[in-house]
């Protein structure tokens, strides 16, 4: 220290000598109080984890345990359940898109069967969007229809009906071998699109338009009436009130009868030996009736019939418990049947006029071998078991939903005096 150092300085340093050296307690102070913060921030995290939890209530379930966890809740009716777990688990889980449409289409599913539908709709625009080609496609477009229906979005359900149902093709769209018809209106009609909308005709009818002229009327038909719909569309016919009306009631009709369809089916099983002993309990279904061909003459008078000797008419097939052709169909002809051939059976009477018949030939009914009808009778067995089912399907909706009917109350009350 120099002699020109000021004397306060001077005195400072007296008073609080030369620096000592510092220990190692300051340091163990730093380090301690460090980790005193970072084990309050892992305390804090852990907290936060635990508030955000893999599945409400799951208790720290692991992803497949989640997944069962769902499937678990679906299978005990609880619906709206399961979607909160199906919507944990695709939160948590890394799925692909496929993977995750199922699971949008599952929680879309259970919340229509909640009668969710305003939930059900955007999972099933999920699904949609995450798998386009999906092979749940097909069921995805039946349920978007149903909850817009149900929801009451006439307008959004008839863009949906009009751009899930209508399949316009283009030129891009024609295939090797196909042969384009017609081209209108961007859109293209090829051999193959006629061949799919004859199948759509009765089996009957699909002869009447073999014919190369009767087919390009149909083509022409089928242009004509797209673009006459197109027209209708563009003047917003689809949304007069009349049309509206008849739209609702056929919809909800299709849907009643398809899932009574699918709901009948699924519990009708026919075996061959179902259909054999159907076909032995019921042979009068498969006996083909006694005929006979006769020639059929008609007068004024009972009197007039009975002188009849000439029958100029052409004979006629008559088969027992069938109207007679050219004849009234009330005529009860089966006297015809206990005559003889060569015989004159009748008269009859039949309103105004008596008829006589002259019988040429009989032939006995005949039980048809089985073989013969196998297909018609396991037809005829499947349509009275399905006739069976559905009655029994009736009988249980009206009993699920605490139906009460007042069918007593169709009874006219007596009138009084």
């Amino acid at each position: 220290m120099s002699e020109e150092t000021p004397n306060r300085l001077q005195e400072f340093r007296s008073q609080y000598g030369p620096a000592r050296k510092r220990g190692v307690l300051p340091y163990a102070q730093l380090v301690l109080t460090a980790a005193g913060f970072v084990l309050i921030a892992l305390l804090v995290l852990s907290g936060l984890n635990r508030q955000t939890g893999p599945t409400p209530g799951g208790g720290g379930m692991s992803l497949d345990e989640q997944r069962r966890y769902a499937a678990y809740l679906e299978g005990k009716s609880e619906p709206m359940a399961a979607v909160r777990a199906y919507e944990a688990y695709m939160d948590t889980a890394a799925l692909s898109p496929q993977e995750r449409a199922k699971v949008a289409y599952s929680a879309a599913k259970l919340s229509i069967d909640a009668e969710r539908y305003d939930e059900a709709l955007p999972y099933l625009y999920q699904a949609e969007f995450l798998d386009p080609e999906s092979s749940l496609k097909d069921e995805i477009n039946k349920k978007v229809v149903l909850c817009l229906d149900k929801l009451g979005r006439g307008a959004d359900l008839r863009h949906e009906l009009r751009k899930r149902t209508d399949i316009k093709r283009t030129a891009a769209d024609v295939e090797a071998g196909e042969t384009v018809l017609a081209e209108f209106a961007g859109e293209v009609l090829t051999d193959k699109d006629l061949e799919k909308e004859v199948e759509k005709l009765p089996p009957a009818a699909r002869d009447s338009v073999a014919a190369p002229e009767k087919q390009a009327e149909m083509v022409k038909m089928l242009v004509a009436q797209r673009l006459l719909l197109d027209k209708a569309r563009r003047l917003e016919l689809d949304k007069d009130p009349e049309i509206q009306d008849q739209l609702v009631k056929q919809l909800d009709a299709m849907i009643v009868q398809k899932l009574i369809e699918d709901e009948v089916r699924k519990n009708v099983q026919v075996t061959p030996e179902d259909v054999e002993r159907f076909y032995k309990a019921e042979p009068a279904k498969f006996t083909d009736p006694a005929t006979a061909e006769v020639q059929v003459a008609d007068a004024e008078s009972e009197e007039g019939a009975k002188a009849i000797t000439e029958f100029k008419a052409d004979a006629v097939t008559v088969r027992q418990g069938v109207p007679v052709a050219g004849a009234p169909r009330e005529l009860d002809a089966a006297c015809v049947f206990t005559a003889e051939p060569g015989a004159v059976a009748g008269p009859v009477q039949c309103g105004e006029r008596w008829y006589v018949f002259k019988v040429k030939s009989k032939t006995a009914e005949k039980l048809r071998p089985f073989e013969e009808v196998k297909e018609a009778a396991t037809r005829m067995l499947e349509m009275q078991k399905e006739q069976e089912q559905f009655k029994a399907l009736i009988e249980q909706t009206l009993e699920a939903r605490d139906v009460k009917l007042h069918l007593d109350r169709l009874q006219k009350a007596p009138e009084t005096k």
